[in-house]
């Protein structure tokens, strides 16, 4: 997501979608056994991202609050469709009217890719949290990104058209391009105490990228 105050260039999802606490298992047929049990669909399994699927919401930050609404269309195997809507404040607390709204003309998709037991950073400086985390292909497609609200307008910021809100003063602004596709910024998802972290590997475990609250 592209937040104004945040950046103006390009748009890094960082929308989150996290999922349950869940060990690695097999299944397997009993020395003897005729069959073999049907495989748990709830363990390194696509269908794990089922977990993920509802709306979600942020905390406050540099006066926006994200809204991610995460779907899947398709079977059990179809990746995760994630679209964000960005509600910006007039303050630091996200309290009192909405001065304007950032949505994107198509949702990023996350692809399942394995589950893994490790290790979530919540925030720098903190210490990792134990989790599976659901390894994911994300990606952005190519894309608009709209601004509305009673304090937006439409401006030619050196040479090029601007989304701008212009509020107490001061006036922030995104591009308004056609994004190209690209990688997005997470590549693993969790559910920690409730929240969906958006993930990023860092190598050794995983460091939070964003986290949401279920509606």
């Amino acid at each position: 997501m592209t937040h104004p105050n945040r950046t103006t260039t390009t748009a890094a999802l960082a929308l989150a979608l996290p999922l349950l606490l869940a060990a690695c298992g097999g299944g397997g047929g009993n020395a003897g056994g005729a069959k073999n049990p049907p495989p748990d669909q709830s363990v390194n399994s696509a269908a794990r991202l089922d977990a993920y699927v509802g709306t979600w919401t942020s905390a406050c930050a540099s006066h926006a609050i994200d809204t991610a609404v995460v779907a899947r269309a398709g079977g059990a195997d179809a990746p995760l469709t994630l679209a964000v809507t960005t509600n910006y404040y007039g303050n630091t607390t996200c309290t009192g009217d909405v001065i304007a709204t950032q949505t994107w003309s198509a949702p990023a998709t996350a692809a399942y890719g394995g589950t893994v037991a490790s290790s979530v950073v919540p925030a720098p400086g903190t210490a990792a949290q134990p989790a599976s985390v659901d390894k994911v292909t994300a990606q952005l497609p190519q894309r608009t990104v709209t601004l509305a609200g009673a304090y937006v307008s439409h401006k030619i910021v050196d040479a090029q058209p601007n989304w701008c809100i212009d509020y107490a003063g001061s006036t922030v602004c995104v591009p308004d391009r056609v994004y190209p596709a690209e990688s997005a910024s997470f590549d693993g998802l969790a559910v920690i105490g409730g929240e969906m972290v958006l993930a990023k590997s860092n190598g050794t475990n995983y460091d939070a990228v964003e986290r949401f609250t279920k509606r």
